[in-house]
């Protein structure tokens, strides 16, 4: 079997990045995008979920969730990822609702 090469072109803080993570793993850098190439094959397609971001943020939707509940909106905060952060401390309540509905 023959050998092919793919050339793929990243900012150099992704590259850092993802050389550190493979490291930590105990991969090389190209044993992981093979690894990722054959789940590829294996799956028929992206072996993971893709989603477009969307417009109305998880925040804006939950605000807009407790506003029909008639809970007062506090302070909410999300992450990165825009998963919303609740203090159990703070709102146990709110907290409960969050996660239980």
């Amino acid at each position: 079997m023959s050998i092919s090469s793919i050339t793929v072109r990243i900012d150099e803080d992704t590259k850092q990045r993802f050389d550190y993570i493979c490291e930590e793993i105990g991969l090389t850098p190209t044993a992981a995008i093979n690894t990722f190439i054959r789940a590829v094959l294996r799956e028929n397609g992206i072996p993971f979920p893709l989603k477009a971001i969307d417009p109305f943020s998880r925040k804006e939707w939950m605000k807009a969730a407790l506003l029909r509940k008639g809970i007062p909106v506090v302070s909410i905060e999300a992450d990165e990822h825009s998963n919303i952060i609740i203090d159990k401390e703070k709102h146990p309540d709110l907290h409960d609702w969050a996660v239980n509905g």
